[in-house]
């Protein structure tokens, strides 16, 4: 399979040696030039997520005691649609 991918500008980062030397092995290891493997990277970095994907590890953490969570409680209560 074969493809090709047309930039249209170029920029430079400024990284340490320890850094550079680990996106390379990544890049050697995927088959991937430095610059196909940092353009993905960062397009994912900044691809859109919905908020729940973005917090769903977040989930349940929360754990407060009884007299600090009643006026939540009951705020929420008040305000969930959800029965």
């Amino acid at each position: 399979m074969s493809y090709t991918v047309v930039v249209d500008t170029t920029f430079t980062i400024r990284a340490d040696e320890t850094l550079r030397v680990a996106l390379e092995q990544r890049a050697r290891a995927q088959g991937k030039t430095l610059s196909a493997l940092a353009r993905e990277i960062l397009e994912a970095a900044v691809r859109e997520r919905p908020l729940g994907l973005k917090t769903a590890h977040l989930k349940g953490r929360v754990r407060l005691r009884r007299s600090q969570t009643d006026a939540w409680r009951k705020m929420l209560a008040d305000r969930n649609w959800r029965p």
